[in-house]
């Protein structure tokens, strides 16, 4: 009985270690299968995960000018609080400058046309010889000259006097020459007579006044009154407030010039009155303002803006009277540089490195373009949620 038990257990035990022999390798490989399903799995996420395309654009920004207008209210009459959209605070103050200035004349050198010199007369007779004023002179190859005022040459001695061509011309440049006098009788052209070591035309400095003297002359007594003006009303101003020549209205109220156009004189004056009002407003708030009123365009639009606060300039405009309590409106422009970029991530979606530059710059408002992708891989994400676009200001 228990041989049978024994040899019934031992059938059991050999038919579970076939069984474990049979079960074991089966479940290996189940495990090593899901555990390589598993490893696939993250690597697969972590590929979507980590897949990032970074794309850094620069656009081709284009410069615009643009207005704006700014009224500016009396700020005696109204309180700040009050102020609607587009306007400022502000007051006029005034003055009266004048002054008179003397101004130096165009300059410039002349020859003269006719050549002349100093001519030594000598007279040798026993009288003395009285010579008028035009008086000819002729040198041995007859070129004649006449004296240009009236002297007496003693007897026995000699005396200096000028000289002038009678015609124009180079030729009349002459060296040094005995001269005769024709007019003279005969017998004493050999005793009356004249010397000079040369004659030459004479390079003289003429002056004219020009209409551009007289103008540059305003202009320069004008910029003078200005800015004494300037000085005068920017005392006591605050150091919000600040005077520029742009928010003057400059009157003439007297002009006067000593010379007209074309007269020849070294020098001249012009005296000139000024009525100046300054309207005085504070002007970082006037940028502010300006900057601020952008066309609707740039506003509802995805228009990337850049602002050139120092190119904005402006003139005043005095208002007269009226209900609304305004003194001034300023005018004026500034220049942004505006660029709109609209690039559609769909359309990169698995592109190639060189195909998404390619498209960028296809876009034709895109300057430069650089894309930075995981070491990987050479395209771009599938995913447009993974492409990260940044626009370069």
């Amino acid at each position: 009985m228990a041989s049978k038990k024994a040899k019934k257990q031992s059938i059991t035990e050999d038919k579970v270690v076939n069984l474990k022999k049979i079960i074991q390798p089966s479940y290996r490989n189940l495990i090593i299968g899901f555990a390589v399903l598993a490893v696939i799995l993250v690597m697969t996420i972590l590929y979507f995960a980590l897949s990032q395309a970074t794309i850094t654009v620069t656009p081709v920004f284009q410069d615009q000018p643009t207005g704006f207008a700014v009224q500016i209210v009396d700020k005696n009459l109204v309180e700040e609080k009050n102020l609607s959209s587009g306007r400022l605070l502000g007051e006029i103050k005034e003055t009266v400058a004048e002054a008179a200035q003397e101004f130096s004349a165009t300059s410039f050198q002349v020859t003269d046309a006719k050549a002349g010199g100093a001519i030594t007369i000598i007279n040798n007779y026993s009288n003395n010889q009285p010579l008028v004023a035009t008086t000819r002179f002729l040198t041995p190859d007859n070129k004649l000259y006449r004296l240009v005022s009236g002297v007496t040459a003693p007897a026995g001695g000699q005396i200096m006097a000028q000289v002038l061509a009678d015609q124009a011309g180079e030729e009349y440049e002459i060296g040094p020459n005995q001269l005769t006098i024709p007019g003279l009788w005969e017998g004493l052209q050999d005793k009356i007579y004249g010397e000079t070591q040369g004659f030459a035309r004479q390079i003289q400095t003429k002056y004219v006044v020009t209409q551009n003297n007289i103008h540059e002359a305003a202009a320069s007594l004008k910029e003078q009154l200005i800015n004494q003006a300037m000085a005068e009303l920017s005392q006591n101003l605050s150091s919000q407030q600040s005077i520029a020549p742009a928010d003057l209205v400059v009157e003439i109220l007297k002009y006067t010039a000593s010379a007209e156009p074309e007269t020849e004189t070294e020098k001249f004056s012009i005296a000139m009155s000024l009525g100046i009002k300054a309207v005085i407003f504070d002007r970082q708030k006037l940028e502010q303002t300006a900057l601020n009123d952008l066309p609707d365009i740039y506003q509802q639009n995805d228009f990337l803006i850049k602002v050139n606060p120092e190119s904005l300039n402006y003139e005043v405009t005095l208002l007269d009277e009226n209900a609304e309590n305004l003194i001034a409106q300023v005018k004026g422009s500034y220049i942004i540089s505006v660029a709109n970029v609209q690039i559609d991530k769909t359309a990169l979606k698995g592109l190639a490195k060189p195909e998404a530059e390619k498209y960028l710059m296809s876009l034709g408002n895109i300057e430069k373009v650089s894309i930075r992708l995981p070491f990987w891989t050479r395209y771009l994400p599938t995913l447009a949620d993974h492409i990260d676009i940044r626009i370069k200001q």
